[in-house]
């Protein structure tokens, strides 16, 4: 049965139970909004309405109270919320550049030790250069002068003497060791090491070497000796003597045969 809402009543059982949230006491009186009062109408609808108004009112009341709380307007929050996103946004773009700074970095480390490594690449060949230039200079100036001292010819005997030859460095100091054809340091008749005067003294005294010494009496071929350790004015340059075998050289110094550069 509809029921006519009235303005006010004195006590609110006179009014249903379900709408009595429509009323408001003032003066000692309930009285209903005039307003709300010609919007309604009677039935399930009306309650469903008011049970949605009601809904929303408390959802409004604890959002309030939320910002109460926090002591900030809904207006300060949204500036807060701003400047966080702001804030990230910057921290992203950070990012960013803090991974190019990095790659530089990376890339410039590279080039410091690409750097390092060719002046230390440079440096060992320069070192190596050296370690050459001693050596040859130690074994040329000991041959020479003990192919000279045995009155043979240092341009035909040198080459072979080097061959056999290699400085080595004993408690800071240089010196030439003499090797056999295994690469292995030799021994004199003494039980000292084969110096190289000693490694050419047992040329002079070979059939291979001898004809390039003064005085031995011996060709090694049958042919009388050149003397002053000259040649037969046959000559063969010293990189295809180099190629040779052991075979093949020890035949071009049986044939005179001179080793020019």
């Amino acid at each position: 049965m509809p029921f006519d809402f009235p303005g006010e009543v004195e006590a609110l059982d006179a009014v249903p139970e379900a709408y009595r949230g429509l009323y408001s006491e003032k003066d000692g009186k309930h009285v209903l909004d005039g307003d709300l009062a010609t919007k309604l109408t009677v039935g399930p609808s009306l309650k469903k309405a008011l049970d949605n108004e009601r809904k929303a009112a408390r959802e409004a009341q604890k959002q309030i109270e939320s910002w109460k709380a926090i002591g900030k307007t809904p207006e300060e929050i949204a500036e807060l919320i701003a400047a966080q996103d702001d804030l990230e946004t910057r921290k992203a773009e950070g990012k960013g550049e803090w991974d190019k700074l990095k790659q530089q970095l990376m890339d410039q480390h590279a080039k410091v030790l690409k750097a390092k490594d060719d002046a230390v690449a440079a440096a060992n060949g320069k070192i190596d250069a050296l370690n050459k230039t001693l050596q040859r200079h130690l074994i040329d100036a000991q041959a020479t002068a003990a192919i000279a001292a045995a009155k043979g010819s240092a341009k035909v005997l040198l080459p072979h003497v080097q061959r056999f030859a290699k400085v080595v460095e004993e408690n800071g100091e240089y010196k030439v060791q003499v090797l056999d054809d295994k690469g292995d340091p030799r021994i004199n008749g003494k039980g000292d090491p084969m110096t190289i005067a000693d490694l050419v003294a047992e040329m002079r005294n070979d059939d291979d070497y001898a004809r390039n010494f003064e005085g031995t009496g011996k060709s090694g071929s049958g042919s009388p000796n050149n003397a002053g350790g000259g040649h037969s004015g046959k000559a063969i340059k010293r990189a295809e003597f180099d190629k040779l075998d052991e075979a093949s050289k020890r035949t071009r110094i049986k044939e005179g045969y001179a080793i020019v550069d």
